[in-house]
């Protein structure tokens, strides 16, 4: 399985990874255990796939009103993660907007910062913010782990924009990274497929289906390159 792949150096990055942003705060425990270690040596490992996600990171999120103008994704994963350490989590509490503030007003220690993987602030700050999207569309916890995981697999279809709409409309949701790895039954795909449809008319329905089939076999590239980069000896 392709997921397999990707996992593989879960003992190397990941783990370290799911550890740091699993001490942010409870409610990001299921990210923690799932979606950041997959993040986490993506990121690591594919340079142009990370840089991409930041950038669609930042415009989602700034869209969103999540992050402020001036604020980037990558900084506010550092803050949660050395805050974290100051014992201010976001279990302590009750209204995110608060969380987020107390996030602003942290002073950070450069010198933490610098000693940090980019890999280790990105997923932080993407674990975030999934907590943000959730709460400003008050989505079950955990349900939209999986939507950067769309933004790597067909960051041309799914831009910033489009995924405004899904999530703003209650389309986005069901296992995208079960999808993504073709683990999902033929009946469980259709309706995922359906889900995100919903409302379009036959044409942009169409480009739908084939984005996600993109979708499909580029992630199916990225496991072969996350692969490549850590077992280099293998190339042929």
């Amino acid at each position: 399985m392709i997921w397999g792949v990707i996992c593989s150096f879960v003992s190397s990055v990941g783990s370290a990874i799911s550890s740091a942003v699993s001490s942010i705060g409870g409610a990001l425990s299921s990210f923690a255990s799932t979606i950041a270690p997959v993040l986490g040596n993506i990121i690591d490992a594919i340079k142009p796939i990370a840089e991409a996600i930041v950038r669609f990171a930042n415009n989602f999120l700034q869209a969103l009103g999540i992050l402020k103008q001036d604020e980037q994704v990558e900084d506010l994963g550092e803050r949660a993660l050395q805050a974290a350490q100051a014992d201010i989590t976001l279990d302590k509490f009750e209204d995110f907007d608060e969380y987020m503030d107390a996030l602003r007003n942290f002073e950070l220690d450069p010198e933490v910062a610098a000693k940090r993987s980019t890999a280790e602030k990105l997923v932080a700050g993407l674990g975030i913010g999934t907590i943000g999207v959730e709460d400003k569309f008050n989505a079950e916890r955990g349900s939209l782990n999986g939507l950067w995981l769309l933004a790597m697999a067909n960051p041309d279809y799914f831009t910033p924009e489009r995924m405004t709409s899904l999530v703003s409309t209650g389309r986005l949701g069901g296992d995208i990274y079960a999808y993504l790895e073709q683990r999902l039954s033929g009946g469980e795909s259709s309706r995922f497929a359906k889900t995100l449809g919903a409302g379009m008319n036959e044409t942009d329905l169409g480009t739908l289906y084939g984005a996600l089939d993109s979708a499909r076999e580029h992630w199916a590239e990225i496991a072969k390159q996350v692969e490549a980069q850590n077992n280099p000896s293998q190339e042929s």
